[in-house]
């Protein structure tokens, strides 16, 4: 247990209490891979509880004291997780049969998310010990020591600037440590011998070494300005090169304002100090080295004096540091809360005023800013535990410093002129030590921002090109084989899905809400690959096709379609390397809006707004259609283009659909049945599953589920007939 520290990890999140019950329970060789909270028992009654997942055993705790579940992980097959109204449940299959473990609200959803994804890896995907070592592994360094060389990297293809800059650095602190002695010279000869000429010389000397140190400063800051722009230019291009190529699933974990918060905060930071830090550090080490020198050489008695702070240093800089990675990771966290509060609200303010909700917003951007000021509260009162102490311990050992001193003076051991050299140079000796001593602080936030960019860096995309991936013309052909998949896997949304859909077809897809319809074509241009079961573009697993290829040609319109704030031009353009006018009307013409387009102020120049909230609904749809089609894909996606639209929006949505789908395989998901009963075969989802296929007076005259979403709608629609 003292060796483990991933435990050590888990148990510091936990109160004290709960902490000595956790560690009463564990046994030798135990390590903690996940602890989640509950509230709620089996019945539905309120209770706390300890879910406690081990390398070995599953163990329920009552916050009261008592163990109310212990199961070792080997006699568990799979873990189910269940979504109910208002609460949720884990189970696990034991022996074929589902055996309920823990109840929990939604408020505890996420905390037993991680605890099924761990259990479903020790069940099916990883070796325990691979995980316990993976978690060994961050809990104990190994992140901090290579969030450190991944940032000394950066520096590396610039290493003449940052060696002119330390040069520099070298030269500027070597003639500040001149004055002081030139200014015993001035207290013990010039003062005392009258030397006019040696007054004169000194002053120019002073006023030469001030001219260099203005110069040379100049050039300093001009050198580690440009390192900054080039560190700055290449992190923030890999990290969004990176983020670019990742996977859909990771943003379905982290939200936009984390991502972004990596890409600018923790960047800036992790920029300030390699290029003003790290010199700094190594400019204030080598003064304290060469001024420790030089006090010593003037008189080791009082430099004993000098040396008082150095015992704090040793004993509470490691001390602070320890504590300082926890608070500063809190504190980011709650900033990135609030920047993804932001990210939400800013561009969704129609939403927030259409209901009137903006005092509602307030007090959630409110609450998100009092959790950030009490972390920066917490920082705060780390920072006043630890420097003012260490300010006057400095403060004190200058005052003992100046009365040992005055008292050597007094008895004639040394020159007044010395005693204020010494006093010079002592100061100078505490900057370089208090500067140090603070920059313990900007380490600590470049570290922990270094550890949260390389987090991101070290995800690899779950969706990538295989080594053998084929690069093709594709034609059309689709097939799903036994295809089952869940955004988590012990979740799944599609179960034994089998559909074949041959070249040029036209396809509709229609379901309920949450049957699967909009995953089906998800899974199709590969954002995310099947659990089980393979999916065959033209008889090749699109696994082995480049994801280039594959996505290129697969155009897709979805329900609400995304417009960058830029021109029409710039978003019809969007897929193409160079812009060809004459395609782009045909696209535009084919989607049937390059009438709109040309009546609009500057017509295909002309901006379209914020997600495109210049336009209407239909013409965004169409705008999209357009986009979607001017790379000619073989395999068209109309998922829900309708179906936020008005009439006659509608039929020319459903015009230009006409136009494209000809030689094209296309699938049209879609709740108004009217837009499907020209296609050659409709499928019917129920539940993630396929219930019903067949052509639109097939599937009527099997009197299934079609058919009852079919007669409802023509009864809500004759309804609005007879109103009218």
């Amino acid at each position: 247990m003292e060796k483990d520290g991933t435990s050590k990890a888990f148990l510091e999140k936990l109160g004290e209490d709960e902490r000595r019950l956790v560690e009463k329970e564990l046994k030798s060789g135990e390590i903690i891979l996940s602890i989640a909270m509950g509230d709620l028992s089996e019945d539905g009654n309120f209770s706390k509880y300890l879910f406690i997942v081990t390398n070995k055993r599953l163990l329920k705790i009552s916050r009261e004291g008592g163990k109310q579940l212990e199961l070792e992980i080997e006699k568990a097959t799979r873990v189910v997780f269940n979504d109910y109204l208002g609460n949720s449940e884990l189970i696990l299959v034991v022996d074929g049969k589902e055996v309920p473990v823990a109840r929990f609200s939604r408020d505890k959803i996420s905390e037993f998310r991680h605890v099924a994804g761990v259990v479903n890896a020790l069940l099916q995907y990883k070796d325990p010990k691979e995980i316990e070592f993976t978690l060994y592994l961050e809990n104990n360094g190994k992140s901090r020591r290579s969030a450190i060389i991944w940032l000394m990297s950066y520096l590396k293809p610039h290493w003449y600037l940052v060696l002119s800059g330390l040069t520099l650095s070298i030269v500027i602190t070597g003639l500040n440590l001149v004055p002081p002695s030139l200014l015993r010279t001035l207290i013990d000869q010039i003062a005392t011998q009258k030397q006019e000429a040696t007054l004169l010389n000194l002053t120019i000397l002073l006023i030469t070494i001030y001219a260099l140190n203005t110069l040379l400063g100049i050039l300093q800051n001009y050198s580690l300005s440009l390192l900054s722009q080039k560190l700055v230019y290449g992190m923030r291009r890999d990290l969004y090169s990176h983020v670019q190529e990742l996977s859909m699933s990771f943003y379905d974990k982290m939200s936009t304002g984390r991502v972004i918060s990596r890409i600018t905060d923790d960047i800036g930071r992790v920029q300030w100090f390699l290029v003003w830090g790290i010199p700094s550090l190594i400019i204030n080490i080598l003064s304290i080295i060469g001024i420790g020198i030089i006090i010593f050489t003037m008189d080791y008695r009082l430099s004993l004096f000098a040396l008082l702070p150095f015992p704090l240093i040793i004993l509470g800089l490691p001390r602070f540091r320890s504590k300082a990675r926890l608070v500063y990771h809190k504190a980011w966290r709650k900033w990135a809360d609030v920047s993804s509060l932001l990210v939400d609200t800013i561009p969704g303010i129609s939403v927030v005023k259409s209901f009137a909700r903006e005092k509602g917003e307030v007090n959630r951007f409110t609450e998100k800013m009092n959790e950030v000021v009490k972390a920066n509260l917490d920082i705060t009162r780390l920072h006043l535990g630890f420097f003012p102490i260490l300010g006057f311990v400095s403060s004190a050992g200058a005052a003992i410093v100046w009365y040992v001193g005055g008292l050597h003076v007094i008895s004639g051991d040394i020159s007044p002129g010395t005693l204020v050299a010494f006093v010079s140079y002592m100061w100078m000796f505490y900057g370089p030590i208090q500067t140090v001593t603070n920059l313990a602080e900007p380490l600590q936030q470049a570290i922990t921002s270094g550890e949260r960019i390389l987090e991101i860096l070290r995800i690899d995309p779950t969706v990538k090109d295989a080594p053998d991936a084929k690069d093709f013309e594709i034609m059309g052909d689709i097939k799903f084989e036994n295809v089952t998949f869940g955004y988590e896997p012990f979740i799944p949304v599609l179960k034994n899905i089998n559909l074949e859909i041959r070249k040029g077809e036209m396809v509709g897809i229609v379901g309920q809400s949450g049957s699967g319809k909009t995953t089906l074509t998800k899974l199709l241009l590969r954002f995310y690959d099947a659990n089980e079961g393979k999916i065959l573009i033209d008889g090749v697993d699109i696994r082995k096709i480049k994801l280039e290829r594959l996505r290129k040609s697969i155009g897709i319109v979805a329900q609400d379609p995304f417009l960058f704030d830029n021109s029409v031009l710039f978003n019809i353009t969007y897929g193409l390397e160079k812009v060809d006018l004459k395609k782009v009307i045909a696209a535009a013409k084919a989607a049937n809006i390059h009438d709109t387009i040309m009546n609009l102020p500057l017509a295909y120049d002309s901006p379209v707004g914020e997600r495109g909230s210049r336009l209407s609904g239909g013409e965004k749809q169409r705008v999209a259609i357009a986009r979607a089609i001017i790379l000619e894909p073989k395999i068209l996606i109309m998922d829900e283009a309708t179906s936020s639209v008005d009439t006659l929006a509608e039929r020319q949505i459903q015009q230009a659909l006409d136009n494209i789908s000809k030689e094209r395989t296309t699938i049209v998901i879609a709740h108004r049945l009217s837009t499907l009963q020209r296609s050659n075969k409709i499928v019917v989802m129920d539940k993630g599953r396929i219930v019903e296929i067949g052509t639109h007076e097939e599937l009527l005259r099997q009197n299934g589920l079609y058919a009852k979403i079919y007669k409802a709608q023509f009864a809500e629609a004759e309804k609005q007939v007879a109103v009218a």
